[in-house]
């Protein structure tokens, strides 16, 4: 059983229409070098009592928190995950309303396998970001960005998951062309 060892390929696409007959997102774009992701899902969970017992026990998917970092965020990027303008003038406005996207990367395993994420529909959050003053050592400020992603109104779905080793998958090559849809 292979394991996770790497991380690249950070995309994004914005997500134009979750209509009961279909999504529609733009095409991908790439964002600058993973650094780290990290996807912790909300579930609520509920449980029945009898006869002194837990008789049955249910769970549901409600969220999931999502934080990457990057090594930089440009102002493009930036603009374009939380709604902003990007000015004529190369200033980046602090006013914006976050679009729905669909984020996906790449996770490398250790005998050179991969597997493939989207993640369906999401709003991003204003980065975080800290700098240091220059000292006898370097250092990188690294942008971290949070998002919470929930279910797509179309057919339910919150991610998609590829992995070369399954019998079947074949769309690596292609993964992050276009955000991934099943064949019927």
């Amino acid at each position: 059983m292979p394991y996770a060892v790497g991380l690249k390929n950070f995309h994004y696409a914005i997500l134009t229409d979750d209509a009961s007959t279909g999504a529609t997102y733009e095409a991908p774009a790439k964002l600058a070098e993973a650094v780290n992701v990290a996807v912790e899902p909300n579930i609520a969970t509920g449980r029945l009592f009898g006869d002194n017992s837990v008789v049955s026990t249910s769970s549901k998917f409600n969220y999931a928190g999502v934080t990457i970092g990057t090594t930089k965020l440009p102002a493009k990027d930036e603009a374009a995950l939380l709604g902003k303008t990007l000015g004529s003038d190369g200033v980046l406005r602090s006013k914006g309303v976050a679009p729905y996207v669909a984020f996906g990367y790449e996770v490398e395993m250790d005998d050179g396998s991969s597997e493939f994420w989207w993640l369906l529909k999401g709003k991003f959050q204003e980065p975080s970001r800290t700098q240091n003053t220059g000292t006898d050592s370097i250092e990188y400020g690294q942008p971290t960005i949070v998002g919470e992603f929930i279910r797509r109104d179309f057919d339910k779905e919150w991610k998609f998951v590829g992995n070369e080793e399954n019998i079947g998958f074949t769309a690596g090559a292609t993964w992050f062309g276009s955000v991934y849809q099943p064949t019927p």
